[in-house]
């Protein structure tokens, strides 16, 4: 029998009855769209082909917000590839995203996350510092926050943060004995997949949105809006959302009775990880040296990228990486995705529908810069917003308004690092599963041991209200620091 043959079942193939669900469906209607956009061309003042990339952008976000029948990102990212280049665009005008430094920080780090993961060492740093405490609500929410802020530091990742903080805290509450759906078992596991999340947006390097929205930027307001200005303009809020949110999560879910657990049981734990191998102590030692040279990148004369791509060197060369693990280390669907949506700012501008949209965005610009705190909470409000139909993590929306960052710095004097912290308030809402991947990632590694729903959704709520309060409580330093002087 011919060994290439399958002869295997093809339940992996799409079915008939899968074209009549809500995801198919929907994804036929929204691509109807884009098809009429492309072909009748109905908007006045947008040429051929603004009309013609604007359809096939419509039909690429159809794609990756439906997903029907599971597809990668990579099937709405050949859409726009081809789309766009078939409307006139070049191939280096669509690509242009893949060229920039932004993609080839990610690569690099995405694979620290990974090696962090592979070689144990996130697990064994986690229940070291566990075994140190005396078991608390109060004091397992300190550790969250410490490791968030630690692994923040070692990976931009947060998909292997939460990864390994979730796992970590769904092992923490079955050792506690928390009931399922109950309010400490939510507390323990909500705080932990937060902390992955909330503190690193801080700064550049702690989490994807660093190089990736800074991508969105053009390239004047690219030179501008530095690692260090990220730090300087975020570091603090995103220290402050954090702490706000625990405390208030602390105050709405504790229960009464206290934890029945001892810093033996934790003890244990740590002590079942055995012996500290080789792989953790080459890990350990190459992600040092790396934070140790970003620290000190201008004197040594080497960009964030090229400092990355250092380390992950040393990964390939001590085989912590193997040959094996560049094809499934990494998710290479979403690093498809995130160089194609780099470059979209640049899609939007070459085709002509950035000048188009022009009036209309400048409309909405003068109603927003009536004021600081208007232009603050509204463009919060409305970047929400898009949030429920933009699922990927607002990239979209932001590359589109990351097109007005230039009037908005030179006619209002509002630096593009506060636009950028307005997309990272948004990207990282999770009301909705479909609106926040990370959340049924971390469901699919704690099956029916996790949070409550219930419990979840409030705190979605808790977190929208505390970036608003977080707007208004640190307008002043915004102002006095000098990138908000509306």
């Amino acid at each position: 029998m011919n060994k290439f043959i399958n002869n295997g079942d093809d339940n992996h193939i799409i079915q008939k009855r899968e074209l009549l669900t809500l995801p198919f469906i929907s994804t036929f209607i929204v691509c109807l769209v884009g098809l009429y956009l492309a072909l009748d061309k109905p908007f006045v003042g947008l040429g051929v082909a603004g009309h013609q990339v604007m359809g096939t952008i419509i039909g690429a976000l159809a794609f990756w917000m439906f997903k029907p029948g599971g597809i990668p990102f990579a099937v709405g990212t050949v859409v726009l590839l081809v789309g766009c280049v078939m409307s006139g665009l070049s191939i280096g005008q669509v690509t242009a995203g893949f060229s920039g430094s932004s993609l080839w920080l990610l690569i690099p780090a995405l694979f620290f996350g990974f090696a962090l993961k592979k070689s144990g060492l996130g697990n064994r740093i986690a229940f070291f510092v566990l075994k140190s405490i005396n078991p608390s609500y109060i004091g397992i929410l300190l550790v969250w926050l410490g490791l968030g802020i630690g692994f923040s530091l070692l990976t931009p990742s947060i998909g292997i943060r939460f990864l390994i903080l979730t796992a970590i805290s769904v092992s923490v509450a079955d050792a506690c004995d928390l009931l399922k759906g109950s309010r400490g078992r939510s507390l323990i596991i909500i705080t932990a997949w937060a902390s992955a999340i909330f503190p690193g947006t801080g700064w550049y390097t702690g989490s994807l949105y660093g190089p990736v929205l800074t991508g969105f930027l053009p390239i004047e307001m690219q030179q501008i809006a530095t690692e260090g200005l990220w730090l300087k303009v975020m570091v603090l809020p995103w220290i402050f959302i954090t702490i706000a949110f625990f405390i208030i999560i602390y105050f709405m879910l504790r229960p009464k009775e206290k934890l029945q657990i001892t810093r033996e049981k934790f003890a244990m734990l740590y002590h079942e990880l055995g012996n500290i191998t080789k792989s953790e102590k080459i890990v350990s030692a190459t992600l040092m040296a790396v934070l140790l040279c970003l620290t000190f990148q201008k004197m040594l004369g080497l960009a964030s990228f090229q400092i990355m791509l250092l380390g992950f060197l040393i990964f390939l060369l001590t085989r912590v990486i193997g040959k094996q693990d560049i094809g499934t280390g990494i998710s290479w669907d979403i690093i498809l995705f995130i160089g194609v949506i780099i470059g979209l700012p640049n899609i939007i501008i070459t085709s002509g529908i950035a000048s188009w949209a022009e009036p209309v965005l400048g409309y909405v610009i003068t109603f927003l810069t009536r004021s600081s705190l208007t232009f603050l909470i509204g463009l919060t409000l409305i970047f929400f917003a898009l949030r429920f139909i933009d699922v990927t993590w607002g990239f979209a929306a932001g590359a589109f308004l990351a097109t007005a960052t230039p009037v908005l710095y030179h006619t209002y004097h509002i630096h593009p690092t506060i636009v950028l912290m307005i997309f990272t308030f948004g990207g990282t809402l999770f009301f909705t599963s479909y609106q926040q991947p990370w959340i049924p990632q971390a469901e699919s590694i704690m099956q029916d041991a996790g949070w409550n729903p219930k419990h979840l959704w409030q705190a979605a709520c808790v977190y929208a209200g505390v970036v608003i309060l977080t707007l208004i409580v640190f307008l002043p330093y915004w102002k006095a620091i000098g990138v908000m002087l509306l």
